[in-house]
């Protein structure tokens, strides 16, 4: 193997604290010479956040190493559309990553050319009304992540795809596309910047609409844990059966004597 894509929350920590065996794990596929790339669906957390906690808990790592869905979404939008006014839901990192990528954001709805929607803990029906009627005027709409819920200390918490599902909901519009995971932009970036194939690389994490569709779309070889928030079985004819289930990433020495 050349590399693995790894999730954050549930995989290798699940809020603050690490989940046991995943330093260890990490640094033993380092040991193996694999490239390593944090991937996380958070919208929420800044790279500079991510290096910070990951270093915390004796995770060597550094912002070329972290890809978020605030990036990989700051990326598209910055691309499709340059000259786009967006209005955002979101939190400060997402914005943050939005403005480092020339894209003009405004507050004001009737200024708004693309919506772009991240989780947004401070959601609400006055957010919810102004969605409506962006939207109504037929503008892209762009999310970040698909991600129902994450895992916390204190258990589930809603994520960006319960702030979607209300909008679609109200709406009746689908997004124009997810730019995180199961979207296979982050493999696509994390390959287009070595050379290697598809195939020789691991993708980790503990959903399977996420970490494993993306892994499977993209030709990686899949491995889910049940250390977050996806610990429900798994049918054997799913589409998106993984190539590996673990326990957590702690196991990960089932995958890397096998190859």
């Amino acid at each position: 193997m050349d590399g693995a894509i790894i999730d954050l929350d549930g995989t290798v920590y699940r809020s603050n604290e690490p989940i046991p065996g995943a330093v260890k794990a990490i640094n033993r596929m380092r040991s193996f010479d694999l490239d390593i790339v944090f991937a996380t669906n958070s919208s929420t957390k800044s790279i500079r956040t991510c290096v910070e906690k990951l270093e915390s808990m004796g995770v060597s790592t550094n912002r070329n190493e972290i890809l978020t869905s605030a990036s990989v979404t700051a990326s598209y939008v910055s691309e499709a559309y340059s000259d786009a006014v967006a209005f955002v839901i979101g939190e400060d990192p997402l914005r943050d990553e939005l403005s480092e990528r020339g894209v003009a954001i405004s507050s004001d709805p009737c200024d708004a050319e693309t919506l772009v929607v991240g989780k947004d803990r401070s959601f609400d029906f006055n957010t919810l009304q102004m969605t409506l009627n962006i939207l109504d005027t037929g503008i892209p709409f762009i999310v970040t992540n698909p991600d129902r819920s994450s895992p916390t200390d204190s258990g589930i918490a809603p994520g960006t795809g319960a702030i979607i599902a209300a909008i679609v909901a109200a709406s009746g519009r689908d997004p124009d596309i997810v730019v995180g995971k199961p979207n296979e932009s982050m493999a696509n970036i994390t390959l287009d910047s070595v050379d290697s194939s598809p195939s020789e690389w691991l993708v980790i994490g503990d959903n399977v609409d996420t970490d494993i569709a993306m892994g499977k779309r993209a030709g990686m070889t899949t491995v889910l844990v049940q250390s977050g928030v996806d610990n429900r079985r798994v049918e054997r004819n799913s589409s998106t059966l993984p190539d590996y289930i673990l326990d957590s990433l702690g196991s990960i020495n089932e995958v890397l004597n096998s190859h």
